[in-house]
């Protein structure tokens, strides 16, 4: 079990800005752009195949200790490129804060991944999510990173990887008011698990159902998660 004083240390170093770099910006619920001509609750494409995870397992440092991969959803309007790692030219705001980032999903919405300072813990999957719950703000930085985890009424139960999966169990309850949100939540939990644990696929069950119909979404499968650094 991850131990409380480190995430507690940790969740106080993310609310510093000590972790990406960042300046905390006012705290507020992610609401969608009522200018964007999107339709709201938009799936992510159909997939047929999983899409194959880049993200390895976190690796420990000497001291047992090791960084959360955890996503946030990324800053309101940045439509930029994804590089790959072999990439000429690759710029430094703000992928330079990033390890990862997803395909665009739900409500033209994509995820960023980014890592917090080390912790202690035997389950970097169920630290992660924990981490994300703890936190006071629902967003950070300059421009924001999103973290609708913070105002969700869920708690984590356990979070069990057999090595082909990963099983999440939580309990409480969305706080979700609109699909876009909804979708946020449900990419966020999905996309921190699986950078956390190195898995390609995850379970998410609220009270023991899936969340996704829960949530009253038809989800297609994982999202394709692009390495953008070491």
């Amino acid at each position: 079990m991850t131990s409380a004083f480190s995430l507690r240390a940790a969740a106080a170093a993310f609310s510093a800005a000590a972790l990406f770099g960042l300046t905390a910006c006012e705290s507020g619920p992610a609401q969608p752009d009522p200018d964007s001509p999107e339709a709201e609750g938009e799936a992510p494409a159909q997939s047929e195949e999983i899409p194959e995870n880049p993200m390895p397992e976190p690796e420990y440092d000497s001291d047992d200790t090791v960084a959360l991969p955890v996503g946030l959803i990324s800053p309101a309007g940045y439509d930029w490129e994804v590089y790959g790692e072999d990439a000429d030219y690759a710029p430094e705001t703000p992928h330079g804060r990033q390890v990862a980032r997803t395909e665009q999903f739900g409500c033209q919405d994509y995820i960023s991944v980014l890592e917090t300072v080390p912790v202690v813990t035997d389950n970097p999957a169920e630290a992660a999510l924990e981490y994300l719950l703890s936190l006071e703000r629902t967003t950070h930085g300059s421009p924001a990173f999103r973290n609708p985890l913070a105002a969700s009424g869920f708690e984590v139960t356990g979070v069990e990887n057999t090595g082909s999966a990963v099983t999440v169990n939580l309990t409480g309850f969305a706080n979700s008011s609109t699909s876009c949100q909804s979708w946020q939540l449900l990419k966020q939990i999905e996309t921190t698990v699986r950078a956390a644990s190195g898995n390609q696929q995850v379970e998410i069950l609220l009270d023991g159902a899936p969340l996704a119909g829960q949530l009253g979404l038809e989800d297609p499968g994982p999202l394709t998660i692009h390495r953008l650094r070491d």
